[in-house]
């Protein structure tokens, strides 16, 4: 599992995403368990990393598996399980505080995963600025509070700058996810809009053999140069810079 400054990282899942997809809503007695639905996700991470999922229908999948869940049942297990603080962000950072989870079966025993979770606790003046991905995949579902989520595509490289084009800007409401992965909504950003603010996260990295883990790397989509095309030219920043440019407030 990784910190946001490091990491800031078959046909019968056709038929699945599929279905999800055309479901807007899951009726209550129909929802998956809390287990159940990280055994869901754990089946998708796989997919992922050996290529039978692909990263537009991961994308779409673990979005879909958000409407699964009961949120009060997931954060009831989060409550039970055993989280592990990740470190104190530096000081000049604004980001929310971190916790990894580590999730035991009905029997009592560790789970393990193809993937990392963790939960980010906003107060009202932190903020997950906009950053762009690497070799990972990541998705993020709101807990609790409401917090303000704007994505963006990856369209090019550039010297100095990525090419991004906005894809959504929301205020969430708990349950909702918001997923990520070189192919779509490749950048983000995380602002709350409550005094208190929480997400669950579940991150795939690694997914590109010979390279590194992830690459995390901060961008300025509001100080870029818009184009006619929709498009924005956004400068690569370094973390610090990143934090003294963006706020919560913004």
């Amino acid at each position: 599992m990784i910190d946001r400054r490091r990491l800031l990282a078959s046909s019968g899942f056709c038929v699945y995403a599929l279905l999800a997809e055309a479901r807007a809503a899951v009726p209550a007695d129909s929802r998956l368990t809390p287990r159940r639905w990280l055994l869901r996700q754990d089946e998708l991470a796989r997919g992922l990393h050996a290529g039978t999922v692909s990263q537009l229908a991961w994308h779409d999948g673990v979005n879909a598996l958000a409407r699964e869940v009961d949120v009060a049942e997931l954060a009831a297990l989060i409550r039970a399980s055993e989280t592990v603080p990740a470190g104190k962000p530096p000081a000049d950072d604004h980001d929310p505080a971190k916790r990894f989870v580590r999730f035991r079966g009905d029997d009592g025993t560790p789970m393990h995963f193809a993937y990392g979770t963790a939960l980010f606790a906003f107060e009202r003046d932190n903020v997950i600025t906009p950053h762009a991905h690497k070799h990972m995949a990541s998705a993020h579902m709101v807990l609790e509070g409401r917090v303000r989520i704007r994505t963006f595509d990856r369209v090019a490289d550039e010297d100095g700058a990525l090419v991004i084009r906005p894809t959504r800007d929301v205020v969430a409401d708990p349950g909702h996810a918001a997923a990520m992965t070189t192919a779509k909504d490749n950048v983000h950003w995380f602002a709350p809009r409550t005094a208190r603010a929480m997400t669950f996260d579940v991150i795939v990295d690694g997914l590109d053999r010979g390279t590194e883990s992830y690459v995390i790397q901060p961008v300025d989509p509001l100080g870029g140069v818009a184009r006619a095309d929709g498009t924005i030219r956004a400068p690569l920043l370094s973390f610090a810079e990143s934090s003294r440019r963006y706020t919560a407030a913004m």
